[in-house]
């Protein structure tokens, strides 16, 4: 009989422990923090306000240098413009009212074959000016900007695209920028073709004689690149090999 309450009691200890074990890893789960985002890229300068949503609508105020995240939504007000530069060293400068969004971006330096990541942002409203940078240049199927009317895509370019009475509308400034109304019919702009627009969603992409209105003031794009550094010791910064972390702008 003692040797079966001894067993009991033994049980009963070990449930209790059990008990006790499980509900600090419920605390503790509940407590930690969730995974960090991934940085894409910084903030070059801010003229006004420059805003930043996250997946969880947490809002963030960027300002010079501020570090842009993945999935990140940009928002620029009715007085505003902000250039950022990602880590492939792509440029780009916001117009006011602009509403864009990180949707899809990877990259990595030193990769085995042609790609060296993924760029795909999608511009829900207002526009940009844009120099691409290594993801493009390597490859241009890795790079794409969608809109509500068509879809852009590039050959190592500069260029400029705003959204406009219910039109896509872009300049060339180089390289061979492209306008794409998903249905096949594609526009490839050039210095013989500097201006084209999408007029409205599925419509053919065209080619204008003339600078749409909205480019007459050409928005600012500053030099400027990303360079990893060490967050401390000996160790080299993983970007090397994998995706670059920690970075600083320079200019």
């Amino acid at each position: 009989m003692t040797a079966y309450l001894r067993g009991i009691g033994i049980f009963l200890i070990i449930i209790f422990l059990i008990i006790i074990v499980g509900s600090m890893v419920m605390v503790m789960t509940g407590f930690a923090d969730p995974p960090l985002p991934t940085p894409v890229g910084r903030v070059v300068w801010v003229k006004g306000t420059l805003k930043a949503i996250m997946q969880n609508k947490e809002q963030r105020s960027l300002q010079k240098a501020s570090v842009i995240y993945l999935h990140d939504t940009l928002l620029t007000d009715s007085n505003s413009q902000a250039q950022i530069v990602f880590t492939d060293n792509s440029l780009m400068t916001f117009r006011s009212d602009t509403k864009f969004i990180i949707d899809q971006y990877a990259y990595k330096p030193n990769p085995k074959g042609n790609s060296v990541g993924k760029y795909i942002m999608n511009l829900l409203q207002g526009g940009f000016r844009t120099i691409t940078g290594l993801i493009a240049k390597r490859n241009t199927a890795d790079y794409e900007v969608n809109t509500p009317v068509a879809t852009i895509g590039v050959r190592g370019t500069d260029y400029a695209v705003v959204l406009a009475g219910g039109a896509l509308k872009m300049v060339y400034y180089a390289g061979s920028p492209c306008l794409n109304n998903r249905k096949g019919a594609i526009l490839c702009l050039s210095a013989d073709v500097p201006f084209g627009e999408v007029p409205s969603v599925g419509a053919q992409p065209t080619a204008l004689t003339t600078k749409p209105t909205e480019f007459n003031q050409q928005l600012e794009i500053i030099p400027a690149s990303i360079s990893p550094f060490t967050s401390g010791g000996n160790n080299p910064n993983a970007g090397s090999n994998g995706p670059i972390t920690n970075f600083c702008i320079t200019q």
